[in-house]
Order: C-alpha cells, then structure tokens, then sequence
C-alpha cells in the first residue's frame, strides 16, 4: 500500500505534458498557468509555478523554448513579432516585454531577481545575442561581505537595432533609434538616442545616425523618420 501511496505522489508531482499547438509542447508544474498563444508557435515551453502568464498575438511568430520558474510572471510579446531564441523567467511577479514589430533571428533573454527586460518597438537584433538582468552569481566584497554586482533591469527603446554577439548586461538602458555593434558588451545606462555603441565595455563612438532595414544609397528625411509612424518591413534576408 505504501509503494502505491509514493507511486501516486510521484505522479501526481510530474509535469502535465500537453501537445497544444502541432508543434508547441507545454509542460506545466503548477496552476493557473496562462499560455494564450495565437501566432505562430513552434517551441517548448517549461512552466513552474502558478499564475504565470504567456501572450503571443497573431501576427507574431516564437521558435525556441520559453521557461518560466515562479510565480506571477508574464511574457508579453507585441504584434508582428518574429522571434526565435530562448526566453527565461526565474522568480516572482517580473516581465519580460517585447514590443511591436521587433525580430530576434537567436537571442537569449534572462529576466531574475525581480528585475524586469523591456524591449521596445521596432527593434532588430541579430544571431548570439545575450540581455541579461543578472549574472547568475555573486561577486563579493571580502571586507564586508557585501555582494558588489547586484541585478538590475534591462531597458531597450524602440528602433534600436543590436548587432552579431552581443551582450546587454544588467543595468543597460539603450534610448531610442540605437545601433549596437557586434561583439559589443553593454553594462550600463545611456541617454544619447541616435548613436552608435560599441565596444567592450561600450562607448558612444559615433553621433547623429539612424537605421534602416532596407539597403540603398541615400535616404530621404521621411524615410529615415517613417519607423515613428509606419509599420516595420520585415526583410528575410539574415
């Protein structure tokens, strides 16, 4: 009888597998769990704890694998979306935001420690991109015993386009119409909009520029300014 009462415990603790999309496994370890996932989705998602909630619209795309460990948080992802990476929440009551019309071609996201990612509208970020709130670890002052490199959220405007193998460290603030470069890694906050950051840690190493996905010689005014009212073209050149 006891061999039955464990086997039944057992059981009972394992995550509920549920196929809900043809190509999107669930696996749920808690309640109240909210995945409204209308677009297109073809991932694993990993949910422990309760009252977490996943939006997915749809017009947007997610391939990858999104797993949540807590209790009260949310992945919000905007309209026209095109996403693929690995999206991960560990804690209580954080968000992750991902605005209208950004696209991740490989990009993993790590929200911890009550600290929230906001990524804006019309964003591009390119393939082995990290945006972290944590390191995961705790560097500590001897003398005191004080931990030296504690987490903080990471804040991306909108129009902000993040280069090749990049890294966007707790604390980042990034203004609007940014350009990251590759191999860049950014660790604290900036205020300046239309510039380029690069650099290990980055600097501001040019001024009064803006981006586009479309490839020619010469803009117009209208063009360059078009991404504050017009929705993004998407390009499927990578």
């Amino acid at each position: 009888m006891k061999f039955f009462l464990r086997a039944s415990r057992f059981i009972r603790s394992l995550p509920r597998v549920r196929f809900f999309k043809p190509f999107a496994i669930r696996l749920d370890q808690g309640h109240d769990n909210d995945v409204e996932a209308k677009g297109r989705l073809i991932a694993t998602i990993r949910l422990y704890g309760s009252q977490n909630r996943i939006e997915l619209p749809k017009t947007s795309s997610f391939t990858g694998h999104i797993t949540i460990r807590g209790h009260g948080n949310r992945i919000l992802i905007g309209e026209n979306c095109r996403l693929t990476g690995e999206l991960i929440v560990k804690g209580r009551n954080q968000t992750v935001t991902i605005g209208e019309g950004t696209t991740f071609e490989s990009v993993y996201v790590l929200s911890t420690e009550r600290c929230d990612v906001t990524i804006g509208r019309w964003c591009m970020f390119s393939r082995g991109i990290e945006v972290r709130t944590s390191d995961s670890h705790s560097l500590i002052r001897k003398r005191d015993g004080r931990r030296l490199n504690r987490a903080a959220p990471v804040v991306v405007g909108d129009h902000v386009w993040v280069g090749l193998g990049s890294i966007l460290n707790k604390g980042t603030v990034i203004p609007e119409d940014c350009i990251v470069g590759a191999k860049s890694f950014v660790n604290k906050a900036f205020s300046e909009s239309g510039v380029v950051l690069a650099g290990t840690p980055a600097t501001v190493v040019k001024r009064g520029v803006t981006w586009s996905r479309a490839r020619k010689r010469r803009f117009s005014q209208d063009e360059m300014e078009a991404w504050r009212i017009a929705e993004p073209v998407i390009d499927d050149e990578k």
